[in-house]
Order: C-alpha cells, then sequence, then structure tokens
C-alpha cells in the first residue's frame, strides 16, 4: 500500500531515499499554522512517525491561516485534528499524541524521540529555547517564522550558531530569560522590521509592543513558511540536496524569495545584551 501511496515519489526518489523518508521520525511541537502544515505536507511525502505536541484548541482566529480549521474543527485539540488528518492520508502512520503543552523541563527529553526537531509553538519562547537545546544534543531542529508578509526558515545543525544569537536574543539563556526578554515592551518596539518588511500597521504593532495583540499572518505565508520547512525536513533524512543551514535561511517577503544570511554581528550583540547596561544599548545596537 505505501509505495502505491507514494508512487509518484519513485520519479525523484530511490527506493532508498524514500525509506528514509519513511522511517525518519519528526516530533512537532505546536499544531497550529506552521505545525499543520509541516504534518500534512511530510505525510503526504511519505513520512510514517510523527510525534506531536499541542494543546490549543482551534477557534474562530485560526480561520485565515491554520490548514485543518474549519467550522466543524473549531473548539477541537489541533494535534487531534492532526492525528486524524494524517491518518486520513497514510492509515499506516504511527503518531504519538500529546493534547497538552510541552514543558520547559521536558524540553531536553522530547528532542530525543526524534531525528528532526520542528518548534513551531505559538509561544516563541518555548521555540527558541528548544532550538537551543537540540542543537546542544546534536540533533537538527528547523526554525520557522511567519511574522505578516515576512517568512524566514532556516535549519540549525550542531555547527549553526544558536538560534537566539541569529535573532539578537540573550546568547544561551533559559527559557524563563527569553520569555522575559521576548515580553519586554522594550524589546519588542525594536522588531521595527515587522512594519517596513512584514507589512503590519502602526496601530497593529502598537498593540503587540505592549502585549495586546498576537503576532499578525496571513494564509499564503505561513504554508509558504510551512512548505519550505518540510523540505528542508526532507533534505535532512534523504541526504539528497543540501539543507539551508544557519546562519543562512529563507527569506520570503512579497517580493520575492532568496537566500540570506544572519547579520555577523549578532552573536556579539547577543552577548552583550545579557548584560544590564547591555540591554539599555539595545536600541542603538539594532538600529545599525
Amino acid at each position: 500500500m505505501y509505495e502505491e501511496l507514494f508512487e509518484r515519489n519513485y520519479g525523484i526518489f530511490s527506493l532508498k531515499e524514500q525509506g528514509k523518508i519513511r522511517d525518519a521520525r519528526v516530533v512537532i511541537i505546536g499544531c497550529g499554522g506552521v505545525g499543520g502544515v509541516v504534518a500534512q505536507a511530510l505525510a503526504r511525502s511519505g513520512l510514517n512517525h510523527f510525534v506531536l505536541y499541542e494543546h490549543d484548541q482551534y477557534d474562530i482566529s485560526n480561520m485565515n491561516r491554520q490548514i485543518t480549521c474549519y467550522d466543524d474543527t473549531v473548539g477541537v485539540n489541533k494535534a487531534a485534528v492532526t492525528r486524524e488528518t494524517i491518518l486520513k492520508i497514510n492509515p499506516e502512520a504511527d503518531i504519538i499524541m500529546y493534547e497538552r503543552a510541552l514543558e520547559p523541563k521536558e524540553i531536553d527529553d522530547v528532542i530525543k524521540q526524534g531525528d528532526v526537531i520542528i518548534p513551531a509553538a505559538d509561544e516563541w519562547p518555548l521555540s527558541i529555547a528548544v532550538l537551543g537545546a537540540a542543537k546542544e544534543q546534536g540533533k537538527p531542529a528547523i526554525m520557522v517564522y511567519p511574522a505578516g508578509v515576512l517568512g524566514r526558515v532556516s535549519t540549525f545543525l550542531p555547527e549553526s550558531p544558536y538560534a537566539a544569537e541569529c535573532l539578537v536574543m540573550p546568547y544561551k539563556a533559559g527559557y524563563e530569560e527569553l520569555k522575559a526578554f521576548m515580553e519586554s515592551p522594550d524589546n519588542r518596539r525594536i522588531l521595527q522590521y515587522y512594519q517596513t518588511v512584514g507589512g503590519w500597521t502602526q496601530e497593529w504593532f502598537d498593540g503587540f509592543v505592549v502585549g495586546e495583540k498576537p503576532h499578525a499572518q496571513i494564509c499564503p505565508i505561513v504554508w509558504i513558511t510551512g512548505s519550505l520547512a518540510a523540505m528542508e525536513v526532507i533534505k535532512l533524512v534523504t541526504g539528497k540536496w543540501e539543507p539551508v543551514v544557519a546562519p543562512r535561511y529563507w527569506h520570503i517577503t512579497m517580493a520575492g524569495a532568496r537566500i540570506a544570511r544572519f547579520g555577523i554581528g549578532r552573536r556579539l550583540l547577543s552577548r552583550i545584551i545579557r548584560r544590564p547596561w547591555g540591554r539599555a544599548l539595545l536600541p542603538v545596537l539594532t538600529s545599525q
């Protein structure tokens, strides 16, 4: 049955390469916008083994971008719907599902469950902490970052810089420190590229700065970035193509797509801002 389901893949992948896709296990933390797209794309590519984490249920606000949010799934846990969708694609898929949030203290143990890690939780500090822990454990992980009409996707390997370094966050910080940093209005106010590149309105950005608005996102960018993340997984598990490895990343805007590179001075910045005097300099340091 497997060969029939994925017959057209064999025009691209050898039996051995498709076998690597089939046998890989991917941990997806968060099954909403990005996580749902990644799960479906990988299931339709023939991946058989999934670990899913999601505590949230679909609500009406998810309808604009989340791939399995429909009128009849509103109020249903996202991981449960994602699991059901995968099984509709491939009834033989092996799925471990947790209808709850991943606790920060569980990060190290969860990373051990997969060959590739996709941190796609709405709680961005948790995702950054997972990316850092995966690097330290020698596991590949993929950062997926849609913000308005801007999308970023990058594969992080053991030899990559930390994701926090690439995004000018505290270097080697734990979950609590990352959370405090990312929730600070002063630090959020610096993210002007959410407007200039991401297309956010001033009103929405002002609400986000004070914690009253979530990330503004639209369906095409969420689905494009999720699909690119799934392609990065396929690259990693088959070895057929080179992944886009940090500090390089996919840079998606309404003007097009290209491979960009995080600034070379970001590691120094991420170390500086761990110090109290460094936080005060952050607006000046990141305005260049």
